[in-house]
C-alpha cells in the first residue's frame, strides 16, 4: 500500500505571539522533507506577511505571522505542500534521490517545472 500524501492539518493550527505551528498528516519521509525545504527555497518567504518557514518533525512552523496575512500564508503553504506531493512518486522508494546528488535534484526540479506547464494549460 502506498503512503498517504502529506496534507496540512489546519485544525491543529496554533498561534502564539505571532508564531504558527500546524501539523502535517500523512507520511513525512526524508525525501519529502528534503523536497519541501527545496520548494521553500525556490518560493522564498512569500508575501512578507510572515518570517521564516521551517519543517520540524511532522509540523510546519512559521515565524512572525502578521494580522490579515492568514489567507496568504494558507495559499503559500498549500502550494508548497502540493508541489512536493506532485513531484515525489507515490511511493518514494521507487525514485529515491541521494541527498549528495545535486544534479539529480536539479533534474527533478526542472522536470517538475516543465510538467507543471501542462497543468497550467488545462486550468
Amino acid at each position: 500500500m502506498a503512503p498517504r500524501r502529506c496534507e496540512i492539518e489546519w485544525t491543529s493550527a496554533e498561534v502564539h505571539e505571532g508564531d504558527v505551528t500546524v501539523a502535517l498528516n500523512g507520511k513525512v519521509t526524508k525525501a519529502w522533507r528534503e523536497r519541501f525545504r527545496g520548494v521553500l527555497a525556490l518560493l522564498g518567504s512569500g508575501s512578507g506577511g510572515w518570517g521564516e518557514v521551517r519543517l520540524v518533525h511532522k509540523a510546519i512552523e512559521v515565524e512572525g505571522l502578521r494580522p490579515e496575512a492568514e489567507e496568504d500564508l494558507r495559499h503559500f503553504l498549500e502550494s508548497a505542500v502540493g508541489q512536493v506531493n506532485a513531484e515525489l512518486p507515490q511511493d518514494d522508494r521507487d525514485e529515491r534521490v541521494e541527498p549528495g546528488d545535486r544534479m539529480a535534484i536539479l533534474d527533478a526540479e526542472m522536470t517538475a517545472t516543465l510538467r507543471g506547464f501542462a497543468e497550467a494549460r488545462t486550468s
